[in-house]
């Protein structure tokens, strides 16, 4: 079971040097087929080219389309198991920010989730290949790989980031990703989802330096009805660094920081 998650290191770091680093890779995905080309031929030059390395825009910190600062986060359409664990969140941005949250990704180093990586102010970048799409993130230096063209198998696995399968619908890369555990949050106010939480992303290049993403969030467990958000990422000419989370130091931050600009609670 999952097996189909299961690639090497190795496979992804080939796949970026040959398809992200090549300064012809944009004119190969883009030129228009020639005449005797094999239909298989012709078919990959009309591949939409989303290569690039991509940071976020200012105020991505929810996904609720109306709502994009998380300054109103219970007017997403919650169930009640949706609205007690979004109470129960206690996040470091939005209307319910604070200095001593329980983020798991603060206090215990957890991943993110693929939604929330989105709302870092690191880069990602996206690698195509035949048979596979990779998406790389900067932050913690997350990976996930996108079977193209396949259905999702009938026995999958929770994991973090769920079982991705994608295809090309004109200029759009679809993936649509099921399987995920319950323990990450949708973004950075603390936004709930289940195991039962189905996603939609759809990339589009608007021009050469904007990507757009549409993602659309089906949670019955969560969420009464679906919701669709927007967010758009900008072409960056810095190349990727390292990013990593360590526990040691987030919690020496917490001590000797945090803890020290929140008020000690009275003595009885």
């Amino acid at each position: 079971m999952g097996n189909r998650r299961i690639s090497s290191l190795a496979t992804v770091l080939m796949a970026a040097a040959c398809f992200c680093c090549s300064p012809g890779a944009l004119a190969q995905t883009s030129a228009p087929p020639k005449a005797g080309n094999s239909p298989a031929a012709q078919a990959a030059s009309r591949i939409p080219d989303l290569s690039g390395n991509w940071t976020i825009s200012p105020g991505g910190t929810s996904w609720d389309p109306a709502d994009p600062s998380g300054s109103k986060p219970e007017e997403l359409p919650l169930t009640p198991w949706g609205l007690q664990h979004l109470r129960a969140a206690k996040p470091p941005f939005g209307a319910n920010q604070t200095f001593q949250p329980n983020d798991p990704v603060q206090k215990y180093c957890d991943p993110p989730g693929p939604f929330r990586m989105y709302s870092y102010p690191w880069q990602f970048t996206i690698v195509q290949t035949p048979k596979q799409v990779y998406l790389l993130f900067e932050y913690l230096h997350v990976w996930r790989i996108v079977q193209m063209n396949q259905a999702h198998p009938k026995d999958v696995d929770t994991t973090w980031l769920g079982d991705s399968v994608g295809h090309y619908e004109g200029d759009t890369l679809v993936i649509d990703t099921v399987g995920f555990n319950d323990k990450t949050w949708l973004d950075m106010v603390g936004h709930p989802h289940s195991e039962a939480l189905h996603t939609i992303e759809r990339f589009r290049r608007l021009n050469h330096d904007i990507l757009e993403l549409e993602a659309t969030f089906q949670d019955p467990k969560a969420y009464t009805h679906s919701f669709t958000s927007k967010r758009n990422f900008k072409l960056s000419s810095f190349p990727m660094g390292e990013t990593m989370c360590s526990l040691s130091e987030d919690q020496e931050f917490q001590k000797s920081i945090m803890d020290r600009t929140v008020p000690s609670a009275p003595a009885k």
